[in-house]
């Protein structure tokens, strides 16, 4: 009972970590590019989580056995980050975001697909609910703005990073049993800026950033601690003790936390499709708790 009320605990934290990144990193937009961005993130919270590990001697050598495992969740993240900057060269963020709402279906999906289990009624009638407050949020309570949306090229290749993501939750529980979540969050990331680090190079994209400011600097630091180390450690606890459609299901809130985010830090009030919209999403996830 209390792992799974601190696994509950810890995708709470997951998406107020994830919606920083969303706040904060809109604050650099325009100094580094998102690909940039991502690497240096997560290149520097492996080198902060390594040290930590190293000198707490918690690293082993029977931890690189198997070093596939964490290539494969870095991998999916990166691939996810990278779909995600390629899809929004063709597509608008509302586009994506409306995408991104349907990320705890496909993980139901993946999860009845792959591990052959099913969802009780209660629980997709819980993930539609909680998909509609956020989609109510996107699209500012416009019907029309829903009608509006179109499915072309950006949003095939987002559907398909989504997906990727969808499966994080399956996959690492099937990959790592009792292992050191710290370690295989270190590997994850490591893997993680591995894999970004080819796709830059493929890209002939340059390592150095053009405009160092402190705020560049600060906002990369926030997006290595919390929304990397903090968000990855978060997801690979809850990953193994709770079912992958309520694990996905917290990217919900992220929209919610965004918006509180905005409004103590840049005082932008929120207005009555946004309440709505966030009542619908915590009304949703309060009955995948109860019923989990």
């Amino acid at each position: 009972m209390k792992e799974k009320i601190f696994s509950h605990c810890s995708m709470l934290a997951f998406s107020v970590f994830v919606s920083g990144s969303f706040t904060f990193g809109s604050l650099i937009a325009n100094e580094i590019s998102p690909e940039l961005l991502t690497f240096y993130r997560f290149l520097l919270a492996t080198i902060i989580l390594g040290v930590i590990l190293y000198f707490n001697k918690s690293i082993y050598s029977h931890h690189l056995k198997n070093i596939w495992r964490y290539f494969v969740l870095g991998a999916i993240y990166a691939i996810y980050f990278v779909f995600m900057f390629v899809a929004l060269k063709y597509t608008t963020t509302v586009s994506t975001a409306a995408i991104f709402t349907l990320l705890p279906l496909f993980a139901a999906l993946l999860e009845r697909l792959f591990l052959k289990k099913s969802s009780p009624a209660l629980i997709w009638a819980a993930l539609i609910l909680s998909g509609m407050g956020a989609l109510w949020i996107i699209f500012e309570g416009s019907i029309n703005g829903l009608f509006q949306f179109r499915f072309e090229e950006g949003e095939a290749i987002f559907l398909v990073g989504t997906i990727c993501y969808a499966s994080y939750a399956i996959i690492q529980p099937k990959l790592f049993k009792g292992e050191n979540i710290y370690v295989t969050t270190l590997g994850v990331l490591a893997a993680g800026s591995i894999i970004l680090a080819i796709s830059l190079i493929l890209q002939q994209s340059s390592f150095i950033v053009d405009k160092m400011t402190f705020e560049v600097f600060w906002v990369i630091f926030y997006l290595a601690i919390f929304a990397s180390i903090g968000s990855i450690t978060c997801l690979n606890y809850a990953s193994p003790r709770l079912s992958a459609p309520i694990v996905s299901a917290y990217t919900l809130l992220v929209p919610f936390w965004v918006i509180l985010n905005d409004f103590v830090f840049f005082k932008i009030a929120p207005n009555m499709n946004m309440t709505v919209g966030a009542m619908l999403i915590a009304f949703g996830l309060l009955t995948l708790i109860y019923r989990s």
